[in-house]
């Protein structure tokens, strides 16, 4: 047996002598466009909220360079008395909805989340990058975007 392992290794080490290594490098050029997104402010001001108000739709966006998932896990009733049993979760590509956000749905509702509910990002590359979790009201993200009525959180690399 151990005469057989010598001989394996010597015939390995010989094939890597002999046979060349492939190539690293790209075949071909890819030409790479940045994109340039305005930082978010380094703080927001929390809302005084009042239980039942403060309900709005939810807006995210993946400024990041890495795919994610979004849960949600919401306690408010949104339109046509939809009511959430389990987490919802949204896929966002890496710099998918970066600049503006977008605003999530259902495909036959609404979604309204208020004071309470918990929002949590993930990076779905195995790198376990992680945001959160939020919870709504009380932490930074997401924060109440008052002239639109809903709530919006941008995710930072």
């Amino acid at each position: 047996m151990v005469l057989g392992m010598l001989i394996a290794l010597t015939g390995v080490s010989v094939w890597h002598r002999i046979a060349p290594l492939p190539s690293r490098e790209p075949s071909e050029t890819i030409e790479v466009q940045k994109v340039v997104i305005a930082p978010l402010p380094t703080t927001f001001a929390r809302p005084t909220l009042n239980d039942g108000t403060n309900i709005g739709s939810l807006r995210v966006g993946n400024r990041t360079d890495r795919p994610v998932r979004i849960v949600l896990f919401s306690r408010v009733t949104a339109q046509n008395v939809w009511q959430a049993i389990e987490p919802l979760n949204w896929d966002f590509a890496p710099n998918e909805g970066g600049k503006e956000g977008l605003l999530l749905s259902l495909p036959n509702y609404k979604i309204a989340i208020g004071k309470g509910d918990v929002i949590f990002a993930f990076a779905t590359d195995g790198s376990r990058t992680y945001w959160g979790p939020n919870i709504v009201g009380e932490t930074d993200a997401p924060f109440w975007d008052n002239p639109n009525k809903e709530w919006s959180m941008v995710l930072q690399p």
